[in-house]
């Protein structure tokens, strides 16, 4: 593959050149693409890449920290520990991702590279300098099928109104986090929901249910 020299996220013709996770998940650095980035996003993903193998780590120690104040009787000073553990968890992805695009290169499904939102004339390039590539302003696929889409969310939702239910009845003055985990898991599902819809292009006015005029 002829990569056009020209950054693929503003055009800049003197890019740095970056090894890009195309991985979705996180805290995992390979599969990758050294792809020409402008300076400013070229730095934000080294970045990004030296903090993201920590953040399933991170997100462990900051569920353990919730757990902890949900579930056990901790002294003053052992809470407000676990609170600032649970809070810097809960921060790190703003800093892992910052300055990050809002759209990374991936791999879909079927094995596909997909650069998105690339300058017209940086996409050109790549289209002259490799015949099989394709220009679109199809938005990307969903990472997952509609089915997986739909098992979490009828996961979720159950999860949701058995938690509940146990709060509800099992007689006790149960931790305020446990409560709130109740929303939090319907929300979620949700947005699963949503998720089983194709994505839309920009612009395009979301109907519901599915398409009602």
């Amino acid at each position: 593959m002829q990569i056009p020299v020209l950054a693929i996220t503003d055009g800049t013709a003197a890019p740095e050149w970056v090894e890009v996770p195309l991985s979705r998940w996180r805290f995992k650095r390979r599969p990758s693409q050294r792809l020409p980035l402008d300076p400013h996003t070229a730095k934000s993903v080294r970045r990004h890449l030296r903090l993201a193998p920590w953040s399933l780590l991170v997100g462990l120690v900051s569920l353990a920290a919730w757990s902890g104040l949900a579930f056990a009787n901790l002294s003053s000073v052992s809470r407000a520990a676990a609170v600032a553990v649970a809070c810097a968890g809960s921060l790190w992805p703003l800093a892992e991702r910052r300055g990050l695009p809002e759209h990374m290169p991936s791999r879909t499904r079927s094995g596909e590279l997909r650069i998105p939102q690339v300058p017209v004339e940086v996409a050109d390039q790549w289209v002259v300098q490799n015949p099989g590539v394709i220009a679109t302003d199809e938005p990307a696929p969903r990472p997952h099928s509609r089915r997986f889409y739909a098992s979490w969310a009828t996961g979720l939702l159950t999860a949701s109104i058995a938690l509940a239910a146990v709060l509800e009845n099992d007689g006790r003055e149960d931790s305020i986090l446990l409560w709130i985990l109740v929303p939090a898991l319907f929300f979620t599902s949700l947005t699963m929901v949503w998720k089983m819809q194709p994505p839309a292009k920009d612009g395009t006015v979301r109907t519901w249910p599915p398409g009602a005029a």
